[in-house]
């Protein structure tokens, strides 16, 4: 059963250009060192017919209603909070890996500082605050967001599938809206 309250990405493919500042943005906020990401953009070729074009996809984890990470970690690590969103108590991580083998999404790293895991928290602390994550008011074209994942997907554009994403025993939650802004 859903969580009526899940919070999740919201994804508009047709208007990402790619730039990765939804990287940047992230890499600057978590003080990340440079080889790691908490957030990718890989681009994907389209050809349709003669036409080929370029799509990116912009992710991080997913904050999953079955979250693999959660399931495997045998330290219980992981924990989910009200509005679904996936944590780590990196305090109490033993830096086994297993979250990171097991998330389908590339989702989890492990810092070579310390050996223990780390993933995006879709920044809570700017959430609490009422404020948008760093990667989503790192998107210099808008077209990342986060909203209440049941209600977005009310909506007749709106979808769990896309290019390079799709739906998977994990049950992610981003959303993507297969309309320009």
């Amino acid at each position: 059963m859903q969580n009526k309250h899940q919070l999740g990405f919201i994804f508009r493919q047709e208007n990402c250009v790619g730039c990765s500042g939804c990287t940047v943005a992230c890499q600057i906020h978590n003080e990340l060192p440079e080889n790691v990401r908490l957030r990718k953009v890989d681009r994907y070729e389209i050809t349709n017919g003669k036409r080929v074009k370029d799509v990116w996809l912009t992710h991080s984890c997913m904050h999953c209603d079955n979250p693999a990470c959660l399931i495997v970690c045998p330290s219980k690590a992981y924990s989910t909070r009200h509005d679904g969103l996936v944590l780590l108590d990196r305090d109490l991580c033993t830096g086994c890996g297993l979250c990171a083998q097991a998330c389908p999404y590339g989702a989890v790293a492990i810092l070579k500082g310390d050996g223990k895991a780390i993933k995006c928290n879709m920044c809570i602390e700017l959430i609490d605050a009422g404020k948008k994550p760093a990667c989503v008011d790192g998107c210099p074209v808008n077209c990342l967001d986060i909203d209440n994942i049941a209600q977005v997907l009310q909506r007749t554009s709106a979808s769990k599938e896309g290019v390079g994403y799709g739906d998977c025993i994990t049950k992610p939650n981003m959303v993507i809206i297969k309309e320009r802004a």
